[in-house]
């Protein structure tokens, strides 16, 4: 191989060499920099480099920064249609059950994405649309995720202390009041108005210990896992911050 051979492409003439390495590279292989063009090696090698902008809470910053809560919205939506559509063991397979959690543990979850009644899923998922896409922009794909999921775990699990053992329950109010309980410890730490938050809490309580068939332990535990994991957001971004500040 000569040098007017690409070191990639042996039958392709180069066009140019690598701004790193130096290597000739054909038209191919060329990928602009800003300065001239370099071999897909050096170029990828380049792009790991280069820090990742950060949230305000720490995550990774996206480009789209609300698909995580469009997925989650889009999966509360597809397992309504398979529970209308479909068997009914379906919904019997996928609702939280105190005495069944045991030797049954995915139902701590799929119970979250779990509706029957089309007020209960829009309720819910009205919240998820209007407290998701911020959550998400400000904590990354990765820590809303964890937020999400472990708040519906947080509701699951209270129920299943909590509640009547035969009981079942079903529906994402634990995981949306998990980003309410977020949200609030979030604004109230960046001194925003948050009086609308604690209306909502309040009525929400209300609600669930008035209306009969409403699980006010998932509730409970969804807000206090979601609340809690705020804090734990907030505790570790500022001590990144502080280290920064400090080197």
């Amino acid at each position: 191989m000569t040098d007017t051979v690409c070191y990639r492409h042996p039958d392709r003439p180069a066009g140019v060499r690598c701004q790193r390495c130096d290597r000739p590279i054909c038209p191919s292989c060329m990928n602009s920099a800003a300065v001239g063009f370099q071999c897909p090696s050096c170029f990828n090698e380049g792009v790991r480099s280069v820090p990742r902008t950060r949230t305000s809470l720490g995550g990774i910053q996206r480009a789209n920064q609300s698909v995580v809560t469009y997925t989650i919205l889009a999966l509360n939506v597809l397992v309504f249609i398979a529970v209308h559509v479909g068997s009914p063991q379906i919904l019997q397979d996928l609702v939280m059950v105190p005495v069944l959690a045991e030797s049954e543990p995915w139902r701590l979850l799929t119970s979250a994405f779990t509706h029957v009644q089309i007020f209960h899923i829009f309720s819910n998922l009205f919240m998820l649309w209007q407290l998701g896409p911020p959550l998400e922009h400000m904590l990354g794909r990765l820590r809303f995720i964890m937020l999400y999921l472990l708040s519906a775990l947080g509701g699951s699990v209270a129920v299943w202390i909590l509640a009547a053992p035969g009981s079942a329950t079903l529906g994402a109010s634990g995981a949306v009041l998990g980003l309410v309980g977020a949200l609030l410890v979030i604004s109230r730490a960046r001194g925003l108005d948050i009086t609308w938050i604690i209306m909502y809490v309040a009525i929400t309580a209300v609600l669930s210990f008035a209306i009969p068939n409403v699980s006010w332990e998932g509730h409970l535990g969804g807000f206090v896992v979601g609340a809690a994991l705020a804090w734990i957001f907030l505790q570790l971004s500022n001590h990144k911050r502080r280290d920064k500040q400090a080197a």
